[in-house]
């Protein structure tokens, strides 16, 4: 049998569980920001997108917009699932080959991430927000598999995104539980 929910309450709840989430992402974004710019910004309350607001409202004017590097789960699994199969079958095969062909999965890995990233940057910077004091652009990788290495690669050689809107746009990684935060020059 159907569930006697209605789909309306169905909405709601997921509406719930984004706000909710974009609340934990912002605290936690928060947290680390403040102590690496000793800063005491809290999280107010979450914004409105309906009236164009960003994600969420801090304190003293601080405004967040916060976006995903990749779109789910499955999506970013699959990226870093496919360079640890080719490093693990590379040790397996006992071949001698040259760190570059090890290296190639490593950066096309890396090149998928700066792609995506890039694109929910470009995708962001193209919004108009209706906000008054500073706004940051927050990309979250709460997933896990994403490391230190395709940040670097990202700020060395990955940019390709146009920024018009945001005074300071940031990455946080979720790194063996804990956040930690890069912010992108």
């Amino acid at each position: 049998m159907f569930s006697k929910k209605s789909i309306k309450e169905d909405r709601f709840k997921k509406e719930n569980d984004y706000t909710f989430s974009s609340k934990e992402i912002c605290k936690s974004f928060l947290k680390e920001y403040n102590k690496k710019n000793k800063k005491d910004y809290h999280f107010v309350r979450p914004g409105h997108p309906d009236k164009g607001e960003p994600s969420c409202i801090c304190t003293d004017h601080l405004n967040l917009e916060i976006s995903q590097v990749y779109y789910n789960k499955e999506e970013a699994k699959s990226v870093w699932d496919f360079v640890h199969l080719m490093k693990k079958r590379q040790k397996e095969t006992n071949i001698n080959r040259k760190n570059k062909v090890k290296k190639d999965f490593q950066t096309d890995a890396n090149q998928l991430f700066c792609d995506s990233l890039n694109e929910r940057i470009n995708s962001k910077s193209s919004v108009e927000y209706n906000f008054s004091g500073k706004i940051i652009l927050l990309v979250e990788e709460g997933i896990g598999f994403t490391g230190k290495e395709a940040v670097d690669y990202f700020n060395q050689q990955g940019k390709n995104f146009k920024n018009n809107i945001f005074d300071e746009i940031w990455l946080m990684l979720n790194l063996a539980g804990h956040y930690k935060i890069y912010q992108i020059q």
